[in-house]
């Protein structure tokens, strides 16, 4: 089975990688709507075109994708796209990563180099579990999220969709992040953050209010 990734940037050198470290795919091509005619290869794979080439992917045996952007709501909107061409999301896992056996993650996730994902967990579509960090037992996380390189997500943590949390971010046990709302890097989060807000610092606190 052939695999189509939707963004050809440094976080789609990873995720090609990850697909490469599964051995489950026979071919691997980006498509970009930055490419340009000359632009023919990204990290080892095919650069097929934009977005409008995902017909002519799919003509060419490409049955599964997965979105390589780490932006969320662009994720968001390419994973629509994809899935509505009738491609298929694919879970890719770096064999690498702890994915307990009583964990779910869900169509298109990524979950990157030593990410720990621990008993009951689980991740909705799309979402990335990025380098290094821990989800703990029965933490939730919405669809499109991302859990930057180094976070730590204490237990029963709930992360609602197109939420971020920043690098060596630190969420405590028990707490809730809003629909679209972003942890920043290094931050203690100790009190539910609301939806569509940006909290930073230790104790995390609100710094903007951005909308959902």
């Amino acid at each position: 089975m052939k695999l189509l990734l939707w963004g050809a940037g440094g976080h789609g050198k990873v995720v090609a990688d990850i697909a490469r470290a599964t051995a489950r795919f026979t071919g691997i091509a980006f498509i970009d709507d930055g490419w340009t005619d000359g632009w023919v290869e990204w990290a080892g794979c095919p650069v097929l075109g934009g977005a409008s080439r995902i017909s002519d992917a799919q003509r060419q045996g490409y049955t599964h994708f997965a979105v390589s952007i780490g932006g969320n709501r662009a994720r968001a909107e390419a994973f629509g796209r994809l899935a509505a061409a009738g491609l298929e999301p694919a879970v890719l896992v770096h064999p690498m990563a702890s994915v307990a056996p009583s964990a779910r993650i869900e169509a298109g996730s990524v979950v990157m180099p030593g990410a720990v994902a621990n008993a009951s967990a689980s991740a909705a579509a799309n979402a990335i579990l990025n380098s290094g960090c821990i989800v703990e037992h029965d933490v939730r996380l919405g669809a499109h999220v991302h859990v930057a390189p180094g976070a730590v997500l204490g237990g029963g943590v709930e992360v609602a969709a197109l939420a971020l949390v920043g690098l060596g971010a630190t969420v405590l046990p028990g707490i809730a992040v809003g629909v679209g709302s972003i942890v920043g890097a290094g931050a203690v989060v100790r009190r539910h953050v609301p939806h569509g807000v940006t909290v930073a610092g230790v104790p995390a606190r609100i710094i903007a209010r951005t909308g959902v």
